[in-house]
């Protein structure tokens, strides 16, 4: 069995190996022909890749992709023709103007989603189209010819041959780009945001700033392969630039798979260069290639090469010193109260949901929010988080305002939670679950990380280690190369409990941890919130499970109906005659309430 799965695992650098010999070979072997349809292959393949970016990891649909493609393709022209400015000097600035376009429409518009999001992106690469078609300065319709070759070492690069070298240099420096830019936390953040926007945020992911990234990265490809078109044809017109472009370069990444580089390098060839192999079909190929698509799809609906699953990961070796959670330090003269809250009121149209809420949340205990469903709890600690915002009223940390600060500024102050649905990166693996959550914790730049420096790295190999420290802390250690979304229900919630903690909060918003588990599940859950709480991590609960309320509880705040209605400590609130009527309902005919606490009585078991 182990030499079977050697096997399998050999087969991608076996396949990889032989294509990177034949694309070296081709040129040597091939007519004219071959050459420029392999060269066409190379320049979708960057397009793709840049592309996948954006649609790939980022998931956001964009159906305007070729205006990247345009401007960096017409500044490459202009400055040539205009300028008289060589090619390599033009393509910094085909970079540049590409990534200030990605700026100007992506800040406004990527606030929106799914359709909203495709049709603003398809509006801007049909305006870039018809600028560059009505412009005198383009060319109008005509474009723009007499664009020179560009020469390295004083030698025109103007051959097929060379041509297609060239085109080899540009493809390998997008995939050392994108390689290294999607292996780091920030391809990580944008397969979060694909997996789920709110969660992401909610666990300290600047989504705004992480999905700009990824789309002016995408339009930074876009503009470099736009010059190498350029700099190949020596003439642009706008017909090359338009909707159906777009299109095919997105079939592209969802015909390879999304997400996955050597997805996008099959899948260009199939799409730019199947139709060619097919020319014998004469007027039928377009048919049969269309066919061919939808059959491929049908059979291979994640992609044909689908990105594979981070399964290996090496995890620093723990000393015994660091196997439980790192106590937080509390600083002299620090106020006990963390959290504090006051007239909290959240109306949703005519239905007040929280209405005049108070409390404070003091440093080292438990704290668990019960009530009936429906009585505002969720809604309390979603205004808590930033998720949503209050109506009125004041929540204070540490002596200052948070209210309308984004989650993940919230999570950056150290308030951290988890949801009443699981909600994990389900096709990450536990570790990358965990590290997502570190988010808040990164102190070096992006650019540290996609250059391999030395902070950066040594950064990483801290981040593991605490990944590995958490994940021993909840019992996945030896889980840290599954896929998130295969574990089972319990572990599902221990994981969601540790990425929570990866940011090292000082308040720990647990909302219904114990729901679907079973006893013995319940009973762990049990220590690990003790143990958390131990670390010096303040615990803030909302639990249905009565057993597991009043057994780890210092105190407890009862809701019913959007308001506070009792607060105490667990014996008190169980005398409470209020909480007694909100659980068990006001008969007239049981007014004695003993039977009424008799029925209660569970919650000591």
């Amino acid at each position: 069995m182990t030499n079977i799965a050697a096997t399998r695992r050999g087969v991608p650098y076996a396949i990889a190996a032989a294509s990177i010999l034949a694309v070296v070979v081709l040129p040597f072997v091939s007519s004219s022909y071959v050459i420029d349809v392999a060269t066409t292959i190379i320049t979708f393949a960057v397009l793709g890749l840049g592309l996948n970016i954006v649609v790939g990891y980022a998931g956001l649909l964009d159906l305007g992709y070729a205006a990247f493609f345009a401007i960096g393709a017409y500044t490459t022209a202009l400055l040539e023709t205009l300028g008289h400015q060589p090619f390599w000097v033009t393509l910094p600035f085909s970079i540049l103007f590409a990534a200030i376009s990605g700026i100007i429409i992506g800040y406004p518009t990527l606030r929106l989603r799914s359709d909203y999001l495709a049709i603003v992106t398809l509006g801007f690469g049909e305006i870039t189209r018809i600028v560059a078609t009505n412009l005198g300065i383009t060319g109008g319709p005509n474009g723009i010819y007499g664009i020179a070759s560009p020469t390295f070492f004083g030698h025109a690069l103007a051959s097929p041959r060379a041509v297609y070298e060239l085109g080899l240099g540009f493809l390998a420096v997008v995939l050392v780009f994108t390689s290294r830019l999607t292996r780091t936390r920030l391809g990580r953040a944008w397969i979060s945001i694909r997996e789920d926007e709110t969660a992401a945020e909610a666990i300290g992911i600047p989504t705004l700033k992480v999905k700009m990234l990824a789309y002016v990265m995408g339009a930074v490809v876009g503009g470099f392969g736009g010059s190498f078109f350029a700099a190949r044809f020596g003439a642009i017109d706008p017909t090359s630039f338009t909707y159906l472009q777009s299109v095919t370069i997105l079939i592209i990444v969802v015909l390879g798979g999304m997400g996955s580089t050597p997805g996008v390098m099959l899948g260009a060839a199939i799409v730019a260069g199947l139709p060619e192999a097919l020319r014998f079909l004469q007027l039928w190929r377009e048919f049969v290639f269309a066919i061919g698509l939808v059959v491929l799809m049908l059979v291979r609906p994640q992609g044909m090469w689908p990105a594979p699953l981070r399964r290996r990961v090496t995890l620093p070796p723990l000393a015994a010193e660091d196997e439980s959670l790192v106590p937080i330090a509390v600083e002299p003269g620090t106020s006990d109260v963390l959290l504090e809250v006051d007239g909290l009121s959240r109306n949703f149209g005519g239905v007040r949901a929280v209405n005049g809420v108070r409390f404070g949340i003091r440093r080292g205990e438990i704290l668990s929010i019960i009530g009936p469903n429906g009585a505002g709890k969720t809604t309390v600690f979603n205004c808590l988080t930033g998720v949503i915002r209050p109506t009125s009223g004041r929540i204070s940390w540490l002596g200052s305002s948070i209210v309308g600060l984004a989650p993940h500024r919230v999570v950056g102050l150290g308030l951290s939670r988890t949801f009443q649905g699981v909600r994990l990166f389900a096709n990450m693996t536990v570790y990358e679950n965990v590290l997502v959550g570190m988010e808040p914790r990164y102190r070096t730049s992006i650019p540290a990380a996609v250059l391999g420096l030395h902070a950066a790295s040594e950064e990483d190999r801290r981040h593991l280690l605490s990944c590995r420290r958490l994940l021993r802390f909840v019992g996945l250690e030896e889980r840290a190369g599954e896929r998130a979304g295969d574990l089972p229900y319990g572990d599902q919630r221990r994981l969601e409990i540790a990425r929570a903690l990866a940011s090292e909060p000082r308040l720990l918003l647990l909302d219904e941890p114990a729901a679907g588990m079973n006893p013995t599940e319940k009973r762990d859950l049990m220590g690990l919130i003790r143990r958390i709480r131990d670390g010096g991590i303040t615990v803030v609960l909302i639990e249905h499970d009565m057993m597991l309320v009043m057994g780890v509880s210092d105190r407890i705040i009862v809701m019913d109906h959007g308001e506070v209605i009792a607060e105490g400590t667990p014996a008190e609130v169980q005398r409470n005659d209020r909480v007694i009527d909100a659980y068990l309902g006001d008969d007239e005919q049981e007014t004695d309430g003993e039977l009424r606490q008799e029925e209660l009585s569970a919650w000591d078991s």
